[in-house]
């Protein structure tokens, strides 16, 4: 788990107690303003309440987003504006997918976001620190590990401003750059234009897939979960709590003990796999490689301009539908799936 590095890595940075090798950015660019970050982002952590999405997970509740995008962009609306006022589940709330999985799985299904691509895009590990304990803002911190690499401090996080009567405003969202991060990048041989592109990528992909963790909250306090299954494990052993206290590793001790893993039930499947037959139809059609549904022809005259005239006998005509394509779909369409939302505090399930 992404969740379990960075508590382990920010508290061994903290302690003066971690190597070069894993966190070179403590190492190689030591300030105050680091320092204070990972303060920050440790205590975060360690009160937030943890949701971990297994990959069917992550893509189910992104394929909500593809049918919310749609009626966003025929609306005029931010997709989180029709999803409505969603309350996170505690003040702190860490929501962690498989970025790769969720890649591929966006490029099997044709999501609208792969039109450009040849081949998936994403890599590694995504987690969401969402932070509301502020009463002027909500901040949202994306912390993304890629395959085969260190984890790196993200170089900005979102900051979801408040109106006057407390409400979250998406359309005023400030950037804080993280000043450590571009010291790091400068000392690394990056220009500033180089910087400002990453500061935009890191911004883009940070709000395109805060959709994931909010329609997971969404289902959550749904009357039928959505769909999903939650259920309890550990995140850091009997074993684990032994080592800490052995060694002094309170940053261990004091992070929460188990997690909520996502998973898909029945329902949600079943809705993928209705979803994924009726992409797939579509696309046999749109492609041209799926014919006329066979069908009698009654016997018929067939005209030609040089004046000829042909008696055409009845034969049938078309080819039989493939045995895996439903010939009608039960189930919602894509544009239509939207929670029922019961007025539930998602902090007190019982």
């Amino acid at each position: 788990m992404l969740y379990k590095s960075l508590i382990s890595l920010y508290g061994s940075s903290l302690a003066g107690r971690s190597a070069p090798a894993d966190d070179l950015v403590w190492h190689f660019t030591p300030s105050e303003d680091l320092r204070l970050f990972r303060e920050y982002a440790l205590d975060a952590l360690q009160q937030a309440k943890v949701y971990l999405l297994d990959p069917m997970a992550a893509a189910y509740a992104d394929t909500l987003h593809d049918a919310v995008a749609k009626q966003a962009s025929e609306t005029g609306l931010p997709a989180m504006a029709i999803l409505g006022e969603v309350k996170l589940p505690a003040d702190v709330v860490w929501v962690e997918f498989d970025d790769r999985e969720l890649g591929v799985a966006r490029f099997e299904r044709a999501s609208p976001v792969t039109r450009h691509d040849d081949k998936p895009i994403g890599t590694g590990l995504r987690g969401y620190l969402i932070d509301d304990r502020n009463n002027g803002h909500l901040r949202i911190t994306m912390f993304h590990r890629r395959d085969n690499s260190r984890v790196v401090d993200p170089i900005c996080a979102l900051l979801v401003k408040r109106t006057p009567t407390g409400e979250l405003n998406y359309d005023n969202v400030e950037v804080e750059l993280s000043r450590s991060m571009v010291e790091f990048r400068v000392r690394s041989g990056d220009t500033m234009e180089m910087i400002n592109g990453r500061r935009t990528v890191h911004q883009v992909e940070t709000g395109y897939d805060l959709f994931i963790p909010y329609a997971l909250f969404a289902m959550l306090v749904s009357p039928d979960l959505g769909g999903i299954i939650p259920t309890e494990n550990e995140t850091f052993t009997a074993k684990d709590a032994k080592t800490a206290r052995k060694f002094g590793k309170s940053w261990i001790l004091g992070a929460q003990k188990s997690h909520l893993t996502i998973r898909i039930g029945p329902q949600a499947a079943a809705h993928m796999q209705e979803r994924q037959a009726r992409l797939e139809f579509e696309r046999q059609v749109q492609d041209g490689r799926s014919g006329p549904v066979r069908h009698w022809v009654s016997e018929h005259e067939r005209r030609y301009r040089s004046g000829k005239v042909v008696l055409v006998k009845g034969h049938h005509r078309g080819q039989l539908p493939a045995p895996n394509l439903p010939t009608r779909v039960m189930g919602p369409k894509p544009e239509a799936t939207i929670f029922e939302l019961d007025a539930v505090d998602p902090s007190n399930p019982d």
